[in-house]
């Protein structure tokens, strides 16, 4: 059930409806209630073993929260019930990665044969709300989450359908004390409309766009010619961002219109003049949960430099590899890493003062878009995963292309609509940051809202077909 869909339309009307005008006891059970019919409509297999995995994490907390009170240590309960979710995703999602990367390296043939015996499919959101039962764990393993969450607070926590499928990744404290209060005014209302539509257009009208255009380049990159290469790179960047933040902005309004705020997940990252700015304001509930919940547990900064840029390194590869079961997302975070790597121990190398100083005309946008093609071309690892095990020669082929500058070769059809697409993103993505638009424009929310919902459904029947899942609906 697609934010973008008529079935979504008619979950949300019907909850909407009924929610406002039930007493607030009532609302949690029939926010449960669409939340099931939201995850079981795309899949009503795995929506048992999908509230299976929160009742155990649930008898978990329980007797973790009953530890405590008794002054005993919790440590093996939260072990246990920590390997136990990674084991579920590990399973499901890594299963043929690891078989298969056996089979690579060993040429066993026993374990391609053992890999194909089997057929296994990724249940929807795993590695969303398997972090999220995680993180719950550890929080009330450490004293974040103090008091006993009822049965159907816990469930509702984990399911709640606006940020169920991809984030964003909610901690107890951004929901939980929410709960038995939702809050709607004529403010936060005008809010969720804007968040809605405004992520429908990127959605709809950018990222739907750009991925045609840029789909042959991954198909066979020898065939085209550097500059098709380059603007399809720019181009992913701008699509996941679209598609991403306009699911996030979706979510965020349509929990708006029932009454609660949850995290936002970017922060115009495409104005970030560092990679440690940048980690700060892209997929923020993912950076924030590998930094509590790996990073400082591998040892964070503590200890020598080596050591803390090591710990950061890994932990951008293991958050690579949560994107996928594939070798290119291991890459993807090892690029990432690397930068990130580099950056400090300059920062560091230079006394904690910038590599390039204010002092250098236009510095500012200098190292924006310094940061931002640098960030684009990891999109090239990201990208190329969906070819499998072809994804490194694919990676091979698209940087082979731009770096050697060749200006033979096909040129991508369309390619010049890219360029419109990638600024209209940056504009969205100027706004995600400033509140100057929104400031400026307020006292014409009843005006500007009925056009733009006139001008939205009028884009949507030229450009959206509604048939096309979000990126980290894969994930």
């Amino acid at each position: 059930m697609l934010f973008n869909s008529i079935p979504y339309l008619i979950l949300f009307a019907l909850t909407y409806l009924i929610y406002w005008n039930i007493p607030q006891k009532g609302r949690k059970t029939l926010l449960l209630t669409s939340s099931v019919i939201f995850y079981g409509y795309f899949s009503f297999t795995f929506l048992f073993h999908f509230l299976a995995v929160i009742l155990v994490n649930y008898w978990f907390s329980e007797r973790i929260f009953k530890k405590k009170e008794e002054g005993k240590s919790d440590k093996t309960l939260l072990t246990t019930i920590v390997v136990l979710n990674v084991i579920n995703l590990a399973f499901f999602k890594y299963f043929y990665f690891v078989t298969g990367s056996v089979y690579s390296i060993t040429g066993w043939t026993q374990a391609k044969a053992f890999a194909e015996s089997w057929s296994i499919f990724l249940p929807l959101a795993i590695s969303f709300y398997t972090f999220q039962v995680i993180a719950l764990q550890v929080d009330i393993h450490r004293g974040i989450l103090k008091e006993r969450i009822s049965f159907q607070d816990y469930f509702l926590f984990i399911l709640f359908f606006p940020q169920l499928i991809a984030g964003p990744i909610m901690r107890s404290d951004n929901f939980i004390p929410q709960i038995d209060h939702p809050e709607i005014d004529s403010d936060r209302m005008k809010k969720g409309l804007f968040l809605l539509m405004g992520g429908l257009f990127k959605k709809v009208v950018i990222a739907e766009n750009i991925a045609p255009i840029i789909a042959p380049i991954y198909m066979d990159p020898g065939k085209f010619d550097s500059f098709s290469l380059l603007f399809a790179n720019l181009g992913f960047a701008m699509q996941v961002y679209c598609d991403f933040s306009g699911y996030t902005d979706m979510a965020r309004g349509s929990a708006n219109l029932l009454g609660y705020e949850i995290p936002e997940n970017f922060k115009g990252p495409f104005l970030a003049q560092s990679f440690r700015d940048l980690w700060s304001r892209w997929h923020i509930t993912l950076s924030s949960w590998l930094r509590d919940y790996l990073y400082i547990p591998l040892g964070g900064s503590q200890g020598s430099v080596f050591r803390s840029n090591l710990n950061m390194f890994i932990t951008m590869c293991l958050g690579g590899l949560w994107h996928g079961a594939n070798w290119a997302f291991v890459a993807w975070g090892a690029y990432l890493g690397a930068f990130l790597w580099v950056e400090r121990s300059l920062y560091l190398a230079r006394g904690k003062k910038k590599l390039l100083p204010d002092t250098i005309p236009f510095i500012g946008l200098i190292r924006t878009v310094s940061v931002f093609f640098i960030f684009s071309f990891s999109g090239v690892f990201f990208r190329a995963a969906a070819r499998g095990d072809e994804s490194m020669n694919v990676v091979y082929e698209v940087f082979k292309g731009i770096l050697t500058f060749r200006n033979v070769g096909d040129t991508l059809d369309r390619v010049n609509e890219l360029p419109m697409f990638v600024v209209i993103g940056l504009f969205f993505n100027w706004l995600q940051y400033s509140d100057f638009a929104y400031t400026k424009l307020k006292p014409y929310q009843n005006y500007l809202l009925p056009l733009l919902a006139v001008v939205m459904l009028l884009l949507m029947g030229i450009f959206g077909d509604g048939g096309q899942d979000f990126i980290y609906f894969q994930f």
